[in-house]
């Protein structure tokens, strides 16, 4: 499958087909969470011959470590130390807040210590960046010594936990394509070894009230248009994506509760176009609530939000209904999408590290839709949403 990347600030930049002779075309699939399960992953992983790279957030995915539900033998973690113990350079960055002070902190850290005892290289993410929140796995990579290798990068939205397997709507996109991977390599290894400042970031509200907030010397040179880099550009391409929709716009997030995003679904839902709006949020994050009663409030046909009511910590193994809403992605008139670890707030695009990506292959976006409608409209999969009329909150204010 070719894969065609929109370059959002700039042009749209057409990839080669597979037919048209060009020795790397950029092959590209979508994972759909809990449909495809770990074998995408795994199959991944399964290549790799000189080095893996992967920033993550939160990693349990291990059978050895006793959590609900369980990782099976055949656990994301496991192919991570079986390579290791090959030979292959598995270097890993984790999340340090969720390592040392989240709800699954000692699931974590047993993860780590088995993955540092099969010879892998762990590092916890500087606290330059909020929260290091991306979610990305590197496979044969260029590196230093070997600059002329290519390999294949996934882009996700999940964690590697157990639950994302089986309770959480979640995307991934795989690339080769040769630009991408490279950007993404060279960023990992610029954060890998980022050391923490003098004065940590601080979460804030608002851009302005940010301690410390992340310079852009805090990453690498970045130039791939269909990269979006928090806290580097994420936030103005989200915002020109969803402004180029005239028909249609779906979003599924976990959180909604940027002003300026907001405000910019208001603007789109009021334009001459009036496109049709479909939002799916995640039916336990509180904090959206002011977010759904604005955009409710404006009382619009062509502008509806439904959540997804299941628990982000679901009880079984296989894929239970109804999912609990953790993907982020966005797709504008059918033939441009998103899809990424970049939740639609301040603090999730101006104040951690984050990655997305965005395509138009019309298979992947085709496959990302029927799995929006069906989740939006099936029965059980979820609900309307409800303006709220106490604890909403501070009100959302639009310019």
């Amino acid at each position: 499958m070719r894969i065609v990347l929109l370059v959002i600030l700039s042009s749209i930049l057409l990839l080669p087909s597979c037919g048209g002779g060009d020795s790397n075309p950029g092959l590209s699939s979508l994972i759909i969470q809990p449909d495809d399960g770990r074998d995408p992953i795994l199959k991944t992983i399964a290549k790799a011959t000189d080095n893996i790279r992967l920033a993550i957030y939160e990693i349990t995915d291990l059978q050895s470590v006793t959590q609900t539900p369980a990782a099976p033998a055949d656990s994301v973690v496991q192919a991570l130390i079986d390579k290791a113990r090959s030979g292959v350079s598995v270097r890993i960055i984790v999340d340090q807040n969720q390592y040392s002070t989240g709800s699954s902190a000692l699931l974590i850290e047993q993860t780590v210590a088995a993955l540092r005892a099969a010879g892998a290289i762990v590092h916890l993410s500087s606290t330059a960046f909020c929260v290091t929140h991306q979610k990305t796995l590197v496979i044969d990579g260029p590196t230093t010594a070997n600059p002329g290798l290519s390999g294949t990068a996934i882009i996700m939205s999940l964690n590697l936990m157990p639950g994302y397997f089986g309770g959480t709507r979640d995307y991934a996109v795989i690339t080769s394509e040769t630009g991408i991977v490279k950007e993404v390599s060279s960023v990992f290894d610029s954060d890998f070894v980022l050391v923490n400042p003098h004065s940590a970031c601080y979460y804030a509200h608002s851009p302005g009230d940010t301690y410390y907030p992340p310079g852009a010397s805090d990453t690498p040179s970045v130039s791939e248009g269909n990269l979006l880099w928090s806290p580097v550009n994420s936030k103005p391409k989200l915002l020109q994506l969803m402004g180029s929709a005239t028909k249609s716009l779906e979003i599924t997030t976990e959180e909604l509760t940027d002003t300026d995003m907001v405000c910019k679904i208001e603007a789109i839902a009021n334009s001459a176009a009036k496109p049709n709006i479909r939002i799916l949020l995640s039916g336990d994050t509180g904090s959206n609530a002011p977010a759904v009663t604005k955009l409710l409030g404006l009382d619009l046909p062509n502008l509806s939000i439904r959540i997804m009511p299941g628990q982000p910590t679901p009880p079984a193994t296989t894929p239970v209904t109804p999912l609990y809403m953790h993907g982020k992605q966005i797709i504008a008139d059918g033939t441009q999408a998103f899809v990424g670890s970049e939740n639609l707030t301040n603090t999730s695009l101006l104040q951690n590290r984050e990655l997305g990506i965005l395509f138009t292959d019309p298979e992947m976006i085709a496959r990302l839709y029927a799995v929006f409608i069906s989740d939006f409209s099936a029965s059980g999969n979820s609900l309307p949403a409800q303006t709220c009329t106490l604890n909403c909150g501070t009100p959302i204010n639009c310019p």
